[in-house]
Parts: C-alpha cells; sequence; structure tokens
C-alpha cells in the first residue's frame, strides 16, 4: 500500500477558521483529513477497504487486456520479460494482498 500524506489549507468547522490539514491518501484514494491545530479528523475506515478491493479486483479483470495491449506494442520486449514477469507475479500479488490485509488492521 503507497500512503501519502500531503498538508493543505482548509476550513475547519472546529476551530472555525482555515486552518493547515493533513491529507491522508492510500493508493491513489483519500483516506483521511485531520485539522493540524485541533486534531480533529474525518475518516473513511470501512469505505476505503471497499474501494481498495474493489481497485484490485479491477486491476484483475483488465489484466488480460493489458496483456493484449503490451505484446502488440512491442512484441520482442514483451517476449524477453515475460519469464521474469510469470515467475515475480505470485510474489509481488501476495505482497499486495498481505500489505491489503495489513492496512486493514491498521484502520
Amino acid at each position: 500500500m503507497k500512503e501519502d500524506r500531503m498538508r493543505a489549507t482548509l476550513f475547519c468547522d472546529k476551530c472555525m477558521d482555515d486552518t493547515v490539514h493533513e491529507v491522508t491518501y492510500v493508493d491513489n484514494i483519500l483516506y483521511q483529513i485531520r485539522c493540524v491545530a485541533c486534531d480533529k479528523s474525518h475518516s473513511r475506515g470501512s469505505e476505503i477497504q471497499r474501494e481498495l478491493y474493489l481497485n484490485y479486483m479491477e486491476r484483475v479483470f483488465s489484466k488480460p487486456k493489458r496483456f493484449k495491449n503490451e505484446a502488440g506494442d512491442n512484441l520482442p520486449h514483451f517476449l524477453f520479460s515475460l519469464p521474469y514477469r510469470v515467475m515475480s507475479k505470485p510474489f509481488r500479488t501476495y505482497k499486495e494482498i498481505k500489505d491489503m490485509f495489513l492496512y486493514k488492521r491498521k484502520i
């Protein structure tokens, strides 16, 4: 899971002023907004689990089409990289699913 944090000036309903907020994204999906001044936060706990799962499933189901497009674009490179990709894909998939479950526990 790729977790990105950034700061933005937003209106805080508790402070009643524009204050600095820390915005957290998980795999480019908005997860949490936290006011730095008063520490009030808004989170999307269970919703983000569903979105992460749907995003993963969408990538799984679109893989054959992406595979076909890549083979058509540059066949020599595709054939050269295929053995490595076939060997490493189970490990990359395992790592991604493991990260999803670890992040679920974190929420």
